[in-house]
């Protein structure tokens, strides 16, 4: 508040009153400062007159869905934790939307929470200068970003041991399975490191492969013996499980939602750890703890492959 006030030439508390919308100062002053404010992306700081002590006790969690059991599962981790240590959690959702992850990461600002969990959807130096801007403590989870604490597990690691695996049982050809995307500003670190993890494993294990979008022909499989389905995510996997069964086809996906378990489907898949993701998430923002480099992971196998 001091540089603004320097930079307007009046006294903080002008400036205070200018930000904070009070009684007893010009019309054009006010004018003036909230003009520079916005031109400098400057911010009251409202966590320093939050609740005593400087603290709320909330935490912010923006994530894309809970369609996906993935993040349902992590989301009620990350409550349970906070819970523990006596904090609460506000969710946000941004449905995979830019603009609204921007919005939703605002308004948890304006709320005063003290850290916020993000899968974030936005990337670059913009949105990465932005989220520094707020002056509070974040940590990313599933997709990472180039500034900003990450827990979770290594998705490339991940994805070359999953990969590894499949190729071990004596498949001839491997169709990998991804979404398409289409968008320079979309974050889709996660998917992509899975996408390095099976090349790295077909380049140390030299075998036939190609990679689609989003789905494969049922005639495809019918006409390529010895293949094996490896699906980025359980979403796919589950789509194509019996299709791939019934032309003899390998398959595994990722993420081991809780799913598959529940509807006795037999898929193989990578999984991960919620709950200790949850807690290094946590730890971090509350306890300053940095999170590992990477969580462990593992293959849970059902006999798909």
């Amino acid at each position: 508040m001091s540089r603004l006030a320097k930079i307007c030439g009046v006294s903080q508390g002008t400036v205070d009153r200018a930000l904070h919308h009070r009684k007893g100062i010009n019309p054009a002053t006010k004018a003036h400062i909230l003009e520079v404010a916005k031109k400098y992306g400057y911010r009251p700081n409202i966590h320093a007159r939050s609740m005593s002590g400087g603290r709320s006790s909330l935490i912010g969690i923006v994530v894309f869905d809970l369609d996906n059991s993935f993040f349902a599962d992590l989301v009620s981790a990350i409550e349970s934790a906070l819970s523990d240590a006596g904090y609460h959690a506000i969710i946000t959702l941004t449905h995979k939307d830019p603009k609204r992850e921007l919005r939703c990461i605002e308004e948890l600002y304006y709320m005063s929470v003290d850290g916020i969990i993000l899968c974030p959807i936005g990337k670059g130096e913009a949105f990465e200068n932005f989220l520094h801007s707020l002056g509070i403590p974040i940590v990313t989870v599933e997709n990472r970003l180039e500034t900003i604490p990450y827990a979770g597990i290594d998705n490339r690691c991940a994805m070359r041991d999953a990969t590894s695996f499949v190729i071990g049982h004596g498949y001839e050809h491997l169709i990998y399975l991804m979404p398409l995307n289409d968008s320079d500003t979309v974050n889709f670190y996660a998917q992509d490191e899975r996408l390095k993890g099976f090349k790295d494993a077909c380049a140390e294990h030299p075998i036939s492969n190609e990679i689609r979008y989003g789905d494969v022909p049922e005639s495809v499989l019918a006409a390529t013996p010895k293949t094996a389905l490896i699906c980025s995510t359980d979403i796919y996997a589950l789509r194509l499980f019996h299709t791939a069964k019934r032309h003899g086809c390998g398959i595994i996906g990722f993420d081991d939602l809780r799913i598959i378990d529940n509807v006795k489907i037999a898929l193989d898949s990578v999984s991960q750890n919620t709950i200790k993701t949850a807690k290094e998430a946590t730890d971090f923002l509350i306890y300053q703890k940095p999170p590992s480099e990477s969580l462990p992971h593992a293959v849970t196998k059902r006999g798909s492959v």
